[in-house]
């Protein structure tokens, strides 16, 4: 039998949310998936495929294993691995794009794929003002496109640059990053190259894509349903697609002054019902949540009452009528008209709804609902 805490990805909603975006671009622009950290907590294998579906041409991954897991699952679109080249063989075993922004970054793929007889694409990473990886200067890029030329099982496929701050409603840094990408894409021209060109994050592709869309767009969050920060891409209606569903398996009558869980940090004041949860910060449901965050019974926001423990936590049901044991409850989702955003559960937890929809560990199973069901 299932866990009764699993979370529910709807891979329609996916799909909707992926051609919302789509319908934006030129119909010679790509658009990647980016399915990193198993696609952001959701599944990379089930993700990468309904994305395919929706009409992405490329996946983006952090890692050559992230790629391989792909690969070994019978994914053959194009694959670029967006974090520094670490497992070399692995990468030009599957045939992986590779990011690059150094030479001995080239000299070291040359080396392996001259060693399995094969050619690989590499894209540069400029580093226009993000200061992680990348390239930052002209001569720089001119070493390494020279360099390039001696390498005859390398492709040089794009130029690419990630911005630091496209959510945020004051884009000048992040002209000021697309103008800096672009002098060093012109030094690549002047240099007889013709790379594809990409640089839109969610937040760009949200909010400056008509202007910066270039040969492709990249897209995470937004592709999971959310945007990357307050008032971007208001004119989207997109759609989160992961809910996170439990059952109460135990429901009891507390008293004034009783203290409900570790370090009795929630004393009620009156008389009370509590239910009992199967989830807790083991699941991923973070314990710095205790006593903030609310859940939905019966379409009615509950609050979480004390802390928050390894497999269990605990809700206030007192004021929901009708409340029994295997009643549903949602920690994040729909449930009737009542709705409760990851969005909601970072401000509890003080932090961002990434790292909640990544937070979620694997004993909590994926169950896929929706266009491409996989089970």
């Amino acid at each position: 039998m299932i866990r009764p805490t699993r979370a529910i990805v709807d891979l329609d909603l996916l799909m909707h949310n992926i051609s919302l975006l789509k319908r934006r671009l030129r119909p010679d622009c790509k658009f990647m998936a980016v399915v990193k950290a198993d696609a952001y907590g959701h599944g990379a294998v089930p993700i990468a495929r309904a994305a395919l579906t929706a009409g992405a041409d490329y996946l983006g991954v952090s890692s050559a294993q992230e790629g391989a897991e792909l690969r070994e699952a019978g994914i053959q679109a194009p694959i670029l691995v967006l974090g520094a080249p670490l497992s070399m063989p692995l990468i030009v075993q599957h045939e992986l794009e590779q990011t690059v922004f150094n030479c001995e970054n080239l000299e070291l793929l040359q080396h392996v794929c001259a060693q399995f007889n094969k050619t690989i694409k590499v894209h540069i990473k400029i580093d226009s003002g993000m200061n992680r990886i990348g390239l930052k200067t002209e001569a720089e890029l001119r070493r390494m496109l020279e360099y390039l030329s001696s390498c005859p099982n390398l492709e040089l496929k794009a130029l690419l640059t990630h911005f630091a701050v496209s959510e945020i409603q004051d884009k000048s840094f992040s002209n000021a990053q697309f103008n800096r990408f672009m002098e060093l894409v012109d030094v690549a021209r002047s240099m007889g190259f013709s790379p594809m060109l990409h640089a839109c994050n969610s937040g760009a592709a949200l909010d400056m894509m008509d202007q910066m869309q270039l040969d492709m767009v990249r897209v995470g969050i937004a592709m999971y349903g959310y945007s990357p920060g307050a008032g971007c891409g208001e004119w989207a209606s997109l759609q989160p697609i992961m809910t996170l569903r439990t059952v109460i398996v135990q429901i009891k009558q507390i008293e004034q002054g009783d203290t409900v869980s570790y370090g009795r940090n929630y004393c009620a004041s009156e008389q009370r019902k509590i239910a009992t949860l199967p989830i807790g910060y083991g699941d991923g449901y973070k314990r710095t949540m205790s006593n903030r965050a609310f859940a939905l019974v019966h379409g009615r926001r509950v609050p979480i009452a004390g802390a928050i423990c390894m497999d269990q936590c605990m809700i206030d049901i007192t004021d929901v009528p009708g409340v029994k044991v295997g009643d549903e409850v949602v920690l994040f989702g729909r449930q009737g008209n009542e709705t409760i955003t990851a969005n909601e559960l970072a401000n509890w937890a003080d932090t961002i709804s990434y790292e909640i929809l990544l937070s979620l560990t694997g004993r909590v199973p994926r169950v896929y609902t929706g266009a491409g069901e996989t089970n």
